[in-house]
């Protein structure tokens, strides 16, 4: 099965979890990054995902989904995004981030895509620009009530997580769950 894994990346960690869906897939797999990737019509699976900034998935991988719309419907297609808040958390009569942030991609698709997770990222301060660590800040002390004064490195990052969601992807895949 020709596996296409096309994903957005800001500084990195996306690629890194890629690196490791690739480790467990078995299948004939490429990887790009999603403004190099390639039309999806040549391949069996599509795997599509990116980071999550400013309560969204990096444009980039709304774009690729877009402009294929009609080819990725015939496929089969597995969509993921890289955060560190998972689960969501409520905030002011609000839900903010877990399924949050995948539910607008998901809503693409007239044909539901086979698999979809949120997989845990991380926060490497040495690595943000100056904008995105200020935007940090403004969320953890102005929204989360914290009183950090600089952004403190944070990885969740979980190769067995990563590996348990193609193992569920290939399972579904193999015994059409």
């Amino acid at each position: 099965m020709k596996t296409l894994i096309v994903y957005a990346t800001k500084y990195g960690s996306t690629k890194e979890i890629v690196n490791w869906m690739k480790e467990r897939i078995e299948f004939e797999v490429k990887d790009f990054n999603v403004k190099d990737a390639p039309s999806p019509k040549d391949y069996d699976l599509v795997i599509i995902g990116g980071p999550v900034y400013e309560e969204r998935i990096l444009k980039g991988v709304e774009e690729y989904i877009e402009k294929y719309k009609e080819i990725l419907e015939e496929k089969k297609v597995a969509i993921f995004c890289v955060c560190l808040d998972t689960k969501g958390v409520y905030v002011r009569g609000n839900i903010i981030g877990g399924w949050n942030y995948l539910m607008p991609i998901l809503r693409k698709f007239k044909n539901p895509p086979i698999h979809a997770a949120i997989l845990h990222g991380e926060i490497n301060p040495k690595k943000l620009t100056e904008e995105d660590k200020k935007r940090l800040l403004y969320f953890y002390n102005k929204i989360l009530k914290k009183n950090y004064t600089s952004v403190p490195y944070r990885t969740m990052m979980q190769k067995q997580e990563v590996w348990e969601f193609i193992e569920r992807l290939i399972n579904k895949l193999v015994y059409k769950e």
